[in-house]
């Protein structure tokens, strides 16, 4: 009997050593990789099951780095901007003074524990800004957070994890300094604005950056803020010019001649010069070359015919009738009102395409593009299509 139950005892040993030594080999040969998150908030966990706490939620196309087979769960490294929290008592000089000092999610002795520190160990932090009595500490390396298998697909090996993250701090770096530029641009006067810089900027990110479209729609909003801010700015500060030098009149049509340089566009003013234009109409189009001068700043590749064709896509349809408004008012936004189908609503309008003392008492629709309204009471508008209803 006795020698029975040495037997089943050393054969349990055994197996038991056998599951240990396989264990250990499964965690061996396990070779991390770059995993993109395919669904929308997916959750990413303290621990490999539907209970444990949740740390936070992942967007559709991010990136994580795997480093561990949970089960129904991919183990992956925290990500860079996650923070934990150890007991200050317990860390005297950024070395820890006890062993297994619990790591936890939070500031507080309530919080989600995971993980521990060794006596001895190097912890370097910062007081916790919410409860002085923690430290805020990156998570250590041995810590894992947890994501379901479901929702994560292979993007690539370890080393590609590292490139995109180094390639998310460049765009990061480029996106925070435009925006910075922009802002310090947007505050001084136009004939002192310098946006090229940040206009660049933005332009690598939204050309060079795709992998990005978070950060490439910043940029273009970023880019929309510049111009739109420049472009007013300048209107302002020709208008507030009473009377444009001849220097600075030239200057300006020198810039729109210089652009204009496409047969189509040769062909385009030759079938409509500016002797069609009425005296209504040329005053608008030293407006409208001050507006595609500017444009030109943000598209230098771009030309005449671009502008107004960007002008046309975006534009929008208003409904009304067309009267004449002669008034003798300074920076007045257009020369004509449009009555809108509410009665209570009206908007100033212009046009250097289409001569709306045509159709003056006429129920119309316009397809128009916003233009400055100045300050006034009412939007305004710049013209490019005209519909008798």
């Amino acid at each position: 009997m006795l020698r029975l139950l040495l037997t089943i005892n050393f054969m349990l040993f055994s197996i038991g050593l056998m599951a240990e030594n396989n264990n250990n080999q499964v965690q061996q040969q396990f070779k991390s990789f770059t995993a993109k998150i395919t669904g929308s908030k997916v959750r990413i966990r303290s621990a490999a099951d539907l209970d444990s706490h949740i740390i936070t939620q992942l967007s559709k196309n991010e990136l994580v780095l795997v480093k561990e087979d949970a089960g129904d769960f991919w183990g992956v490294a925290p990500l860079s901007n996650a923070k934990a929290y150890v007991f200050r008592s317990y860390i005297i000089d950024n070395v820890v003074e006890a062993d297994r000092v619990n790591v936890r999610l939070e500031p507080n002795l309530d919080s989600s524990i995971i993980g521990q520190l060794k006596s001895k160990e190097i912890v370097a932090g910062k007081i916790c800004a919410e409860n002085n009595k923690w430290l805020e500490i990156e998570v250590p390396n041995d810590v894992y957070f947890y994501v379901a298998k479901e929702y994560l697909t292979y993007a690539g090996d370890s080393t590609f994890y590292t490139k995109m993250q180094s390639r998310k701090q460049e765009v990061e770096n480029l996106l925070n300094s435009a925006y910075f530029i922009t802002q310090a641009e947007c505050k001084k006067p136009y004939d002192e604005m310098l946006p090229h810089e940040a206009i660049d900027s933005f332009d690598l990110i939204i050309k060079e950056y795709s992998e990005f479209p978070q950060h490439v729609q910043q940029a273009k909003e970023g880019l929309a803020l510049l111009q739109d801010n420049y472009l007013q700015k300048k209107i302002a500060y020709l208008e507030a010019k009473a009377n444009i030098s001849h220097m600075e009149k030239d200057e300006l049509l020198k810039a729109v001649e210089k652009a204009n340089t496409y047969d189509e566009e040769i062909e385009v003013a030759t079938q409509n010069p500016n002797k069609n234009l009425t005296n209504k109409m040329k005053f608008w189009k030293t407006v409208e070359d001050a507006l595609f001068a500017t444009w030109t700043t943000f598209h230098p590749e771009k030309r005449l015919n671009d502008f107004y064709k960007e002008q046309e896509i975006n534009s929008i349809a208003v409904a009304g009738v067309i009267e004449s408004f002669s008034q003798g008012i300074k920076n007045k936004p257009g020369d004509f009102i449009v009555k809108l189908q509410d009665p209570t609503k009206k908007a100033f309008i212009y046009s250097t395409k289409v001569n709306l003392n045509d159709f003056v008492g006429k129920r119309v629709t316009l397809k128009v593009s916003p233009r400055p309204n100045n300050n006034f009471a009412y939007p305004a508008f710049f013209v490019n299509q005209v519909e008798v209803q």
